[in-house]
C-alpha cells in the first residue's frame, strides 16, 4: 500500500475496478477528504456535511456507501442518493443541502472497466484546483505515513446519527425550471429519441420530457446495465450509431445522448446526423447573444473548436481559453460575468445554472430554441453556419502505454513534428497538450490523456477531405514517435 500514489485528473481520481480503484482506495480517499474537511470545520466551528450520489457502473452503489461509513466514523455527516443518479442531480443536492462538499462515484464517459471519485465543492460544480490539492496531499500523505483511514461496518454507519438517505432527484428538477423555458416546450409538436447509454440519466430524462407532453419520446439503452452492453458511454462517433438509426427508423425529430453520468451531451438531428458538443454550443451561444440580446464572458477550453471564438468576437464578447477539464471552467465561473462555458467533450454550461455542466439541461436548451424558432435543428445549424462559417471537427483516441505517453510528451515538448511543420504553422499553443494552428486556420492538436492510457488527436478544418488528411498526419507522428 505503501508504493500506492493517488493522483487526481481532469475531473477527479479515476482507475480501473479491481486494479487501483478498489474498496481499501476508496477508503483512504475518503480519509483524506475527511482531513480536509476536518480542518475546514475547525476554522469554521461546524460541523462538516458531504452528500453522496452513484451511477450504474459496477459496484458504484457499494462504493458510495464505504465512502459513507468513513464519513460516519469521522464524525462528518454524510446523505447517500437512495438510488443511482446523473451527476448534475448529486451537484443541485449539494447546493440545496448547503453541503461543504459533493462526492460522485462515477467515472463519466470512461469505459466500463473504470470507476471514479469526483469531488465537487460547496457550489455545487467540480472542486477547484486548490481543494482538489490539499485533499490529494492529505491522502498521500496518509498513505506514505501509514495512517490510512477509519471505517464503520455498513451496519455501524446505519445507525449512527452520521449517516442517511435521500431521493435528490424532485429538488433537480425544480431548479431546472429556474433555467428552461419549459412552457414552451409544453406540447411542442416533436418526437425525440433519448440515448442514456446505460447510464444514470436513464428513466429521470424521459420523466421530465415525459411531463412536458411533446408528441412523442422514445428512450433507448435504459436498462441496468454495467458493463453498457458493450457501448462505450461517451456520446459521440461511432457509439451513437444505433441511437441514429433508431431516430431513423421511429421517425423523430431529434436525439439527445447523454454520458455515463449525464453531465456531458452529443445530439442527432433529424437526418440521422451527428451534432458534436461544438455545434450545441455553437447553437446555443448564437442564440443567447443574437436572439436574446445577453452578454457576458465565453469560456472554452482548448480542444474546442473555433467557432466559439468567432461567435463571440462578432459581438465583441471575451472569450477565455482554459486546460481541458471543467473544473477550470467552473473557477472562471465562480469569478462571475459568464455568459456560456463548454468543452469538447460534451460538457457544456449555460448561465443560470449552478457551475456544472449538465447534459439534460442543454438537451432540454435546445428544445427550447426549436420550439420558439419552429425549425429543424439542421436548419438552426445552417443558419450559424452561414453566419460564422463551416466547420468540420474530429476527436480519435490511440491506446499506447503510460510510459510511451510519457515518451511522446517529452519529444513533442523538444520540437514541432517535422510532418506538422511542413504544413506550415502559423501558431503553437501549449495549454495542455500540442495545438499547431496552419495558416489557413485549421489546426491539429495532440494531448496524451490525463485519466486514460491514450493519446488524442484532434483536428478541426472547413472540409472533411483536409480533416481526414490532418488525422493522418497525427497519427503518423505517434507512430513515428512512438
Amino acid at each position: 500500500m505503501n508504493d500506492v500514489t493517488i493522483k487526481f485528473g481532469t475531473d477527479g481520481w479515476r482507475g480501473i475496478i479491481a486494479d487501483n480503484f478498489t474498496f481499501e482506495n476508496v477508503k483512504v480517499v475518503t480519509q483524506g477528504v475527511c482531513e480536509y474537511l476536518e480542518h475546514k470545520a475547525n476554522l469554521n466551528c461546524k460541523k462538516a456535511k458531504v452528500v453522496i450520489g452513484y451511477d450504474t457502473r459496477f459496484l458504484s452503489g457499494r462504493f458510495a456507501r464505504i465512502a459513507g461509513s468513513v464519513f460516519a466514523a469521522n464524525g462528518v455527516e454524510a446523505v447517500i442518493s437512495d438510488s443511482f443518479i446523473p451527476t448534475p442531480v448529486l451537484s443541485s443536492a449539494v447546493v440545496k443541502s448547503s453541503a461543504d462538499l459533493g462526492i460522485m462515484i462515477t467515472a463519466s464517459h470512461n469505459p466500463p472497466e473504470y470507476n471514479g471519485y469526483k469531488i465537487k465543492g460547496a457550489y455545487g460544480g467540480s472542486a477547484t484546483i486548490d481543494i482538489v490539492g490539499k485533499i490529494e496531499k492529505r491522502v498521500n500523505r496518509g498513505i506514505k505515513d501509514g495512517l490510512f483511514y477509519r471505517c464503520l461496518t455498513e451496519k455501524e454507519a446505519k445507525s449512527s446519527n452520521y449517516l442517511s438517505y435521500k431521493d435528490f432527484k424532485e429538488d433537480y428538477i425544480k431548479q431546472i425550471e429556474n433555467i428552461i423555458d419549459m412552457d414552451s416546450i409544453k406540447n411542442f409538436d416533436i418526437g425525440v429519441l433519448i440515448d442514456p447509454m446505460y447510464g444514470a440519466g436513464q428513466k429521470i430524462y424521459k420523466n421530465i420530457l415525459d411531463s412536458l407532453n411533446m408528441r412523442k419520446v422514445v428512450e433507448i439503452h435504459s436498462n441496468y446495465n454495467p458493463s453498457f452492453a458493450g457501448l462505450n458511454p461517451e456520446p459521440i462517433g461511432d457509439n451513437i450509431n444505433e441511437a441514429s438509426e433508431a431516430l431513423l427508423q421511429k421517425k423523430l425529430d431529434l436525439g439527445i445522448c447523454l454520458d455515463g453520468d449525464a453531465d456531458r451531451i452529443g445530439a442527432i438531428g433529424e437526418e440521422g446526423n451527428f451534432i458534436s458538443s461544438h455545434h450545441i454550443f455553437a447553437v446555443v451561444l448564437n442564440h443567447l447573444i443574437n436572439e436574446k440580446n445577453l452578454s457576458g464572458r465565453i469560456i472554452k477550453t482548448v480542444t474546442t473548436s473555433s467557432i466559439i471564438d468567432r461567435i463571440a468576437k462578432s459581438s465583441g464578447l471575451e472569450i477565455k481559453t482554459t486546460p481541458v477539464g471543467f473544473k477550470y471552467i467552473g473557477t472562471e465561473i465562480l469569478d462571475g460575468g459568464v455568459l456560456m462555458g463548454g468543452e469538447e467533450s460534451g460538457g457544456l454550461w449555460l448561465h443560470g445554472n449552478i457551475p456544472e455542466r449538465d447534459g439534460m439541461i442543454m438537451g432540454l436548451k435546445l428544445l427550447e430554441i426549436m420550439a420558439k424558432n419552429k425549425k429543424a435543428i439542421n436548419k438552426i445549424l445552417d443558419e450559424v453556419y452561414d453566419k460564422f462559417g463551416y466547420f468540420a471537427y474530429q476527436r480519435l483516441d490511440y491506446e499506447i502505454t503510460d510510459k510511451q505517453k510519457e515518451k511522446l510528451k517529452a519529444l513533442l515538448e523538444k520540437k514541432v513534428p517535422e510532418d506538422i511543420a511542413a504544413e506550415g504553422i502559423k501558431k503553437v499553443v501549449t495549454i495542455d497538450g500540442f495545438k499547431y494552428f496552419l495558416e489557413d486556420g485549421s489546426w491539429i492538436m495532440i494531448r496524451p490523456s490525463g485519466t486514460e492510457a491514450v493519446v488524442r488527436v484532434y483536428a478541426e478544418s472547413d472540409s472533411g477531405k483536409k480533416l481526414s488528411y490532418l488525422h493522418s498526419l497525427g497519427k503518423k507522428v505517434i507512430d513515428g514517435l512512438i
